[in-house]
């Protein structure tokens, strides 16, 4: 088993590195445009590209730390406040590359099982992807938070109006990624490595990510069990 898990981590790592070439070039790159020019929009974009580049890395090391500690106790989790946690730290990035965020949770429903620092850092994660993997021809790319009830839990996901996002890739991007360049080409513009690193989090909890869709788009989810614990009103 040790040896399976140090396998699944060395093949993240391989496809974290690929995926933080393309930032810390972009900072660089950004950084001497910067300074020959004292231009404070360059600089709110250096900004932006660490904060991704350092959210991928702090998403790994939760994942080796939950996997390592196999896994803290879930709790009872508002999924909606984590939602609109997570939408609002996207924003700054969507309007960057020409994006909306938009919210969508569907019935009412209570807390859910998880551990809420790994939620928000999967569901960031799979938001950066989705955002930096828009295609140029589209006016406007539109990413949506979701959750709704299923029957077997409260879906929760990132979902968006790109064509082209099916089981079979996802299937074929789990056996690419760490040797693969581009392993989901039409979720991530590089190594596809935030969304494997926002699948380990979640395997963590054990609720993997799936395709899925809402309101007519496609996207990646996960399923968490609704909390049983009796709510006062």
């Amino acid at each position: 088993m040790a040896g399976v898990q140090a396998t699944a981590d060395e093949r993240l790592l391989r496809a974290l590195a690929e995926e933080l070439k393309l930032p810390l070039l972009q900072i660089a790159r950004a950084s001497e445009l910067a300074q020959q020019q004292g231009d404070t929009q360059v600089l709110s974009s250096i900004t932006r590209i660490a904060e991704t580049a350092l959210r991928l890395v702090d998403g790994f090391l939760l994942s080796t730390d939950l996997i390592t500690r196999e896994m803290s106790r879930l709790e009872p989790v508002p999924v909606a406040s984590v939602l609109y946690d997570t939408a609002r730290k996207l924003e700054p990035l969507a309007r960057q590359n020409n994006c909306d965020i938009e919210l969508s949770l569907h019935g009412r429903y209570g807390p859910a099982m998880a551990h809420r620092e790994s939620l928000e850092t999967a569901l960031m994660l799979l938001g950066y992807s989705m955002i930096e993997a828009r295609t140029p021809e589209r006016q406007r790319h539109r990413i949506l938070l979701a959750a709704h009830k299923s029957t077997h839990g409260l879906v929760v996901g990132v979902f968006d109006n790109q064509p082209g996002l099916s089981a079979d890739m996802f299937r074929r991007g789990r056996a690419l990624y760490g040797s693969a360049r581009q392993a989901l080409p039409t979720v991530s513009a590089s190594s596809g490595a935030g969304v494997f690193v926002a699948d380990a989090l979640l395997k963590a909890m054990e609720a993997p990510l799936r395709i899925a869709r809402h309101d007519k788009l496609a996207g990646l989810a996960t399923t968490l069990y609704l909390s049983q614990q009796v709510q006062l009103v």
